[in-house]
């Protein structure tokens, strides 16, 4: 079967979107389906569109198994403000459905995730124009999630057309694909029409697992002789840097804490002020890293956080970097509330904390360090843990068999779970 994958955000970009993109679709590839991405020049999170993509309107990339990468134009922006997103969503948007206009290729659907959501406005029209299903997936809940954390007003234009638009997306989905029972559940609140099946995020256990040498592989000199606390992933609207920065400048007579952070996003010129504000010693942040090197840096963590801004829609979400903190086997600090809470208390591999508290964060840290068994005791579930519920091959696995079963009967028909499923609810969560 084919299918045309539409997502904004594709490597070499970075990121939880980027990533999932990517592992889904090899993974899906090597299960017999026939893949073509629909992605943007790739210009995030500097951005920057690199030389070699210049001057292009569409860019078609031929991969090994004879599927293709089609990267289309976009306004490149660093995402600083709601209205750069806005223009440079709808920029892709335009550009993502000139392409599929074009396009002379079948399909047997089309596949599009979001955030951002506008990228799956396209498509739906082209699903709609080649007269094939549209399947949704739902990583983040778009508008809610600028609306709690200040992008938007709830009485503006922009936020009353968007929810509309996700309504509208919901309703005339052949299938929506939530990653986790909580989006559904909200997802269900807003169009209780939606036809809807969760697949989880997770991680490429394969990929990510424990280097023994971690220093051979990294590009940055770093200190073998100090506790590393760390965070790995994008500086984005629902990560609560701004506490790990508070926490550290509490720490900061602490000579043997170091706090490296990893990443990029739409929120690093936040963290840059913040951290001309605060002017921590014991911080080091060295901006993004290659996905192949990642694994390498977080093997070098004693420590690793995943922190969570405190708003309701936050609630639903399981961020993928917790996963790859865990298939790492690094013991994790996660200040969150609702399912990371629920998922990092039983996985017994994590630390859970209320979110936005910079004194119990550095409390945490400290006792941690001094407890080398208590580190060592949640290093030893970590990545059994994401093996047995949250490896993205088994994911896919299990998506593959849902588009087919949704592609091989009337879309009216109730979709079953499959065996990930039952192994969830067999042993009491509900994520």
């Amino acid at each position: 079967m084919k299918l045309l994958f539409l997502s904004q955000y594709y490597p070499p970009e970075t990121g939880a979107g980027a990533t999932r993109a990517e592992t889904l679709r090899r993974y899906l590839a090597g299960l017999g389906w026939e893949i073509d991405i629909l992605c943007e020049l790739p210009n995030y999170p500097d951005g920057e569109i690199p030389e070699e993509f210049r001057d292009r309107f569409f860019h078609e990339t031929l991969e090994e198994n004879g599927s293709s990468v089609v990267r289309t134009w976009v306004i490149p922006t660093r995402r600083e403000n709601f209205f750069q997103q806005i223009r440079m969503f709808a920029s892709w948007m335009f550009s993502s459905f000139l392409y599929g206009l074009m396009n002379p290729k079948k399909y047997d659907a089309v596949y599009a995730t979001s955030p951002p959501i506008f990228g799956a406005i396209s498509g739906l029209m082209l699903a709609r124009l080649y007269r094939i299903p549209f399947f949704f997936e739902v990583r983040d809940l778009w508008p809610d999630a600028a609306l709690e954390t200040g992008q938007v007003e709830e009485k503006s234009l922009v936020y009353k057309i968007s929810k509309y638009i996700e309504r509208v997306l919901y309703r005339h989905a052949d299938l929506v694909i939530p990653v986790t029972r909580r989006s559904e559940e909200l997802i269900k609140i807003t169009e209780p029409e939606a036809r809807t099946h969760v697949i989880y995020n997770g991680v490429d256990v394969s990929h990510f697992r424990r280097v023994d040498k971690p220093y051979d592989i990294i590009d940055e000199p770093l200190r073998r002789d100090v506790f590393r606390v760390g965070y790995a992933g994008t500086i984005g609207v629902i990560h609560d840097l701004e506490t790990v920065v508070r926490a550290a400048k509490m720490l900061e007579d602490e000579e043997d804490i170091e706090f490296l952070l990893i990443g990029d996003g739409s929120r690093s010129h936040q963290l840059k002020k913040m951290l001309d504000e605060h002017r921590p010693k014991n911080i080091r942040w060295i901006g993004s890293k290659s996905h192949k090197t990642i694994p390498a840096y977080l093997s070098t963590f004693d420590l690793a956080l995943n922190p969570v801004f405190d708003t309701r829609v936050f609630e639903s979400i399981l961020t993928v970097k917790f996963f790859e903190y865990l298939a790492c086997e690094v013991p994790v600090i996660s200040t969150a509330r609702g399912i990371l809470k629920e998922v990092g208390e039983i996985s017994k591999a994590a630390v859970t904390l209320p979110p936005e508290d910079p004194e119990v964060l550095a409390r945490t840290i400290l006792s941690l360090k001094k407890d080398e068994k208590k580190r060592e005791q949640l290093r030893s579930n970590s990545r059994t843990f994401v093996e047995t519920y949250f490896d993205r091959k088994k994911w896919a696995g299990e998506l593959s068999e849902v588009l087919k079963s949704r592609l091989n009967r009337s879309t009216d028909s109730p979709t079953p779970h499959h065996s990930l499923h039952k192994d969830i609810s067999s042993s009491g969560y509900n994520w």
